[in-house]
């Protein structure tokens, strides 16, 4: 059994999960789940009783980006020694969840954004996924235009964590 520990939307997550071929058991908070995952194309499968899951999955260095019924979701990997990056500079890298076409961007270059502002909009097999920001920042390039096709892990928007340059968030309001 492994541990996990992962950060989504600023919340630790910490599990146990266990991988025998393509059984899984992930266990958390005194909950146990078993299922059975497996790999279609450019798609996750994941299965437990009578239910049904297909999601694009890719790990990037800061975490795993996971594309599920139409939102895509930023599980952080939390390092052992968290306190070791407090205050280091980084730059997020949101990457392609899936195979898919770029239908809209929100985002620009330069602009501020919060924690779960949208970025751009990517559809794959007939639905459309949410890229949302995993946390306050900057824009600090986008990589993609609408009408791209982008592949599973492509880099689509590089954003520098904390910064702040005044402007509107992207996709919100101006103030």
């Amino acid at each position: 059994m492994s541990r996990l520990a992962l950060r989504w939307e600023g919340r630790a997550v910490e599990a146990e999960i266990e991988l025998r071929g393509s059984h899984a058991v992930l266990t958390r908070g005194g909950r146990r789940i078993e299922a059975e995952v497996r790999r279609v194309d450019d798609w996750v499968e994941i299965r437990s009783g009578d239910r049904i899951a297909r999601c694009g999955a890719v790990a990037t260095p800061r975490g795993v980006w996971v594309a599920l019924e139409g939102r895509a979701y930023l599980l952080e990997r939390v390092p052992r020694d968290a306190a070791a990056l407090d205050g280091a500079p980084t730059t997020d890298e949101i990457r392609a969840p899936m195979t898919g076409r770029v239908v809209a961007v929100a985002a620009r270059a330069g602009e501020a954004v919060r924690e779960g502002d949208l970025l751009l909009t990517i559809e794959a097999m007939k639905m459309e996924f949410r890229l949302t920001a995993p946390e306050d920042g900057a824009i600090a390039e986008v990589l993609c235009a609408q009408g791209d096709r982008v592949e599973l892990g492509q880099l689509l928007v590089k954003l520098r964590p904390g910064a702040s340059t005044g402007g509107a968030p992207a996709g919100g309001p101006s103030a």
